[in-house]
């Protein structure tokens, strides 16, 4: 892929998924947020001002119901209360990095966080393919713990943009590579691998990424053309313990056009969003459904939505985007909307 598509494809989406629902969590845990969040009474907006953040990526944590938000500007992670007041949450690194999707593990108290470099991909240089990074942070003081160099595990990728994260049952982490067009694996002593690649036949970067906990993980596919619109989208179910048995699911009716960030949810379905412009499709959140194990699947909602990365799910099922513009990077207004089908 050349700068020039590069450079339009950065700026028109940086793609992602941010994960809310921890699989791990009890029932009893999530019964409580929910009777935390009733006694707050989330809020219809969450207005964030006074900061060039170009956020890309959102965790609810339910821990203190407060948004983490990541920063394409390679400024610090923040966490940001209900009223739109926020303060740094990252520290400890030894280089600043743009930042995408945001996974919280609350088994072992980690902020996962997938790092790039954004600098490299805007800078119209051959010479320089942007790097992919799983930096992984303590998620009760903000402290970077890990930071593993994933790039280096394909040297003869063309680029390189860390997208999206999940953690599986046993605490492994996978990241996506968008422009590597590759999954990534990190296992709890912070050892490092490609799990996949994609070689599905759809001719796309690996997005969204999901960790269902009958074994297997969802991704989204999607290429962006040169004037900013979806091609080449699906999405694939990724058996963990047999990377190689991949298959694109299959769907029953119209309505999926590609998702950006997308996270599933506690009762089995998959709600996502598209970031296409004014386009058929356009910029719409949309929920997935299916009966047979993710070897096919339905649209069961759609609604459309400000042009947004991505979806946060909160344990009482409210649904939260970032109105995102990439025209815009070093705005200093920013705010994040509970969206209803």
């Amino acid at each position: 892929m050349n700068k020039k598509i590069l450079t339009t494809v950065i700026l028109a989406l940086a793609i992602t998924s941010c994960k809310i629902i921890t699989k791990s969590a009890t029932k009893e845990n999530n019964s409580s947020s929910k009777i935390e969040e009733q006694k707050i009474n989330l809020p219809e907006v969450v207005k964030i001002t006074g900061i060039a953040q170009n956020p890309e990526g959102i965790e609810f944590d339910k821990s203190d119901n407060t948004f983490l938000l990541s920063s394409l500007n390679a400024g610090p992670i923040i966490k940001v209360s209900l009223d739109g007041t926020y303060k740094p949450f990252s520290s400890g690194e030894k280089f600043p990095l743009s930042t995408a999707g945001l996974e919280i593990d609350y088994q072992k108290n980690r902020l996962l966080v997938a790092g790039f470099n954004g600098t490299e991909l805007m800078d119209k240089d051959p010479k320089t393919k942007g790097t992919s990074f799983l930096r992984i942070y303590n998620l009760k003081t903000g402290v970077i713990e890990k930071d593993i160099n994933l790039s280096s595990l394909v040297p003869d990728a063309q680029a390189y943009m860390a997208n999206d994260i999940a953690v599986d049952s046993k605490g492994n982490v996978y990241v996506t590579d968008w422009y590597a067009r590759v999954v990534y694996k990190v296992d709890l002593d912070g050892n490092a691998t490609v799990f996949w690649k994609n070689n599905t036949g759809i001719e796309s970067g690996a997005n969204g990424i999901d960790f269902h906990k009958d074994g297997y993980l969802l991704v989204s596919l999607v290429s962006v053309s040169e004037i900013g619109l979806y091609e080449n989208y699906g999405l694939v179910k990724i058996p963990t313990n047999d990377p190689k048995s991949s298959k694109v699911v299959e769907f029953s009716n119209q309505g999926f056009t590609g998702f950006d960030g997308m996270v599933l949810k506690e009762n089995g379905n998959v709600i996502g969003v598209t970031n296409n412009g004014t386009t058929p499709g356009g910029n719409t959140l949309i929920e997935l459904s299916s009966t047979d194990n993710w070897n096919s699947a339905k649209v069961v909602n759609s609604k459309s939505i400000p042009a947004s990365t991505t979806v946060a799910v909160t344990p009482s099922n409210k649904y939260y985007v970032i109105n995102q513009d990439f025209t815009q990077p070093m705005k200093e207004d920013w705010t994040v909307e509970q969206v209803k089908f």
